[in-house]
């Protein structure tokens, strides 16, 4: 699976050329701009809304997320694994921390690594990608934007860096 904007920062030539390479159909959801076409073994199927990737998601063996930039956090990436997805991805920006080499996915920096990692995509257990990716669902992750938030208030109202908290 592909799925973001189709154009080549995202990596979909990288996602096009390995699976051509190995046989493997692919299939790409996203915003065409350019309105590309694709060889025989990939399929275009639109945009994706919330219930369409999620679907396409849970059915994908891998999902390519080979931004060729410095990704910031790639939620794509984070949605695949929460959704058992492993993914594959570039060797840099979030992924070096979103995306354990061998243990959720793969992480690449040449044609072959991804061609390898394809090819070996059927080692990574689905539920570990899962249980990975829950640590950015809301229930995780508010409760942290709700401190940070509470700390900086506390450096303009209160005791800023001294203020103590209760611990319950």
């Amino acid at each position: 699976l592909f799925l973001g904007r189709v154009y080549s920062g995202k990596g979909v030539d990288i996602a096009v050329q390995a699976t051509e390479r190995i046989g493997a159909k692919l299939i790409i959801a996203g915003q065409n701009p350019e309105n590309r076409e694709f060889p025989p073994h990939v399929e275009f199927v639109g945009c994706a809304d919330v219930e369409k990737r999620k679907h396409l998601m849970s059915r994908a063996k891998a999902s390519f997320v080979a931004s060729t930039y410095l990704e910031p956090f790639g939620g794509v990436q984070v949605e695949n694994l929460i959704s058992g997805t492993p993914t594959i991805t570039t060797d840099w920006g979030a992924f070096v921390e979103n995306n354990p080499h061998g243990v959720t996915g793969y992480r690449c920096r040449t044609f072959s690594d991804f061609v390898e990692a394809a090819k070996n995509i059927d080692k990574i257990d689905p539920s570990v990608c899962r249980k990975f990716g829950e640590q950015f669902s809301l229930d995780n992750v508010a409760p942290r934007y709700e401190k940070f938030f509470q700390d900086v208030l506390n450096v303009y109202t209160g005791e800023g860096w001294y203020e103590m908290e209760s611990v319950t």
